[in-house]
């Protein structure tokens, strides 16, 4: 790659952007399609969840080889072979009949383009050491924001058309576009190297994520009537995973070479990562439960979050200028943080009757700009040290990805159980509040009752105006949940600010 033209690398740079887009892309559309989805194909919550778990587990068994993949194929072949499996599971999604058939789909989308982050970044390290890599960070950090602001608005356009199909048919485009780039910008040759298949760590690895994203996903039904049995789940999901890693490092000719990256950049760099990816699952999961709580419908409240997002695209075009110049991340990782906790403050003290656009929006603008702010900035620290190696750094890229699978599942997990809980504890205050003896509730009772007395009988009309109360408490109280969150997220993010702080004031007093 180093010796090919001038003129080729533009086309090595759209791959490079291609690649993470249309992985955010089709997580957008899958995110906010739920709900039709299930209405159509008849599929419960619980079940559309574990959709998304065998996604995860799948993803996780492909990042895994990822390099051992392209070793066999070759660089060409692999996107050949990923973009094959895209537009399959693609076509599979939308023409499914039953949830079975949308499930198949979706495994197929997994063997596509769970790995599509890392081919990205590994890609851009094709370039010959020089300013051009920093390009290639540039294109593949817009391909980042850009997905994530086209995923939600992708699904609310399919949504107001009342077709979620033609969100997953939109998928095919991306496909289209990675499969040519590939044609035009990668090499044919397989790759001199050969990294062993690592079986047992394999099933190991799949077998510790899938009881640890089981019990995740299960906790969002069963976490307050069955705590024992998912405990039970995520403790034996955690030793599964060390067993992995004991399995690796014992290995002579380990699958993913874990001693080569234990250094202490790279493993700080991972717990950011690990903690970056938990916001973005909670945020993602707890900004529709915040929009649906205002009575929005779906396809608005999903373009709603496409704006916010757009704020990662604002964001990184100014980091793309600001780091060549100024490489610090210490001012990078506070100005991401301060993002976090204003967009946590706004929503926080924000009251039913604000303004979407002038009380919500900034909100948003501000968790987008956060995302694309700190995780680009901890992609440029973490791998600093592991890239003199091709190989090596390929590893340190897939544990990377196989950390934002589970910490996106993690986020997800966590968020559901705070809003639940915070939700449970507001509807009973209102219960409490609203009680037989509230003359509020009375009138209410008396004014509801008599107009749906004008339809139906004395009976009928008083328990629709109970059910209208009742759905009335249900929405206050998710509202007041959702602030909750959002001030609990400010404050953790303010804990971030303090942490950056003292880190920056611990090297000035070192370096006296």
């Amino acid at each position: 790659m180093n010796d090919r033209p001038a003129a080729h690398r533009i086309w090595l740079f759209l791959l490079v952007g291609a690649l993470p887009f249309s992985d955010f892309l089709q997580i957008g559309i899958f995110a906010f399609n739920a709900a039709p989805v299930m209405g159509d194909l008849g599929a419960s919550p619980e079940e559309y969840s574990v959709v998304a778990t065998l996604y995860a587990v799948t993803a996780i068994g492909i990042i895994f080889n990822h390099r051992w993949l392209v070793e066999r194929m070759g660089w060409r072949w692999f996107i050949r072979l990923s973009c094959a499996f895209f537009v399959a599971g693609s076509l599979t999604c939308a023409a499914s009949q039953s949830l079975g058939g949308f499930t198949i789909g979706r495994l197929l989308t997994a063997l596509g383009c769970a790995s599509f982050m890392t081919a990205a970044r590994v890609l851009v390290n094709l370039l010959p050491p020089s300013p051009l890599r920093f390009t290639g960070i540039r294109f593949l950090a817009s391909g980042i924001a850009w997905g994530v602001t086209c995923g939600p608005l992708a699904a609310s356009m399919a949504l107001a058309s009342s077709d979620w199909r033609m969100a997953y048919l939109a998928q095919l485009i991306p496909a289209f576009v990675i499969a040519v780039l590939g044609e035009l910008a990668l090499p044919c040759e397989r790759l001199a190297t050969r990294t062993p298949f690592d079986l047992r760590g394999l099933l190991a690895l799949a077998g510790g994520s899938a009881l640890l994203l089981f019990a995740e996903q299960r906790s969002t039904f069963d976490f307050f009537s069955m705590r024992s049995p998912l405990y039970g789940y995520v403790a034996l999901g955690l030793m599964t995973l060390v067993l992995t890693v004991w399995l690796v490092l014992s290995s002579k000719q380990p699958a993913l070479r874990l001693h080569d990256m234990s250094q202490r950049r790279y493993l700080i760099g991972l717990a950011v990562f690990g903690l970056c990816y938990g916001i973005l699952g909670a945020n993602n999961t707890a900004i529709p439960m915040l929009l649906r709580s205002l009575d929005l419908p779906l396809y608005i409240a999903a373009r709603y979050v496409a704006i916010g997002s757009s704020g990662g695209i604002v964001a990184w075009i100014i980091l793309s200028r600001l780091v060549p110049r100024n490489q610090g991340p210490a001012r990078y990782y506070f100005a991401g943080f301060l993002l976090l906790t204003t967009a946590g403050v706004l929503i926080g003290r924000m009251s039913e009757t604000a303004s979407i656009e002038y009380g919500i929006l900034p909100a948003l603008f501000c968790s987008g700009a956060f995302v694309i702010t700190v995780l680009s900035t901890t992609a440029v620290q973490t791998f600093r040290d592991v890239q003199r190696d091709e190989t090596v750094f390929s590893h340190a890229n897939q544990i990377k990805n196989v950390l934002a699978q589970l910490g996106i599942a993690s986020g997800i997990c966590a968020a559901t159980l705070f809003s639940q809980w915070r939700l449970a504890q507001h509807y009973v205050r209102f219960s409490e509040v609203l009680g037989p003896d509230s003359l509020a509730l009375q009138g209410t009772l008396r004014i509801l009752t008599q107009r749906y007395g004008a339809s139906a009988d004395p009976a009928k009309a008083l328990q629709m105006a109970y059910s209208t109360i009742n759905g009335i408490m249900v929405q206050q109280a998710s509202f007041m949940a959702s602030l909750d969150y959002f001030t609990a997220i400010a404050a953790m993010a303010a804990l971030c600010l303090l942490a950056v702080l003292g880190e920056r004031a611990w090297r000035i007093s070192r370096k006296r």
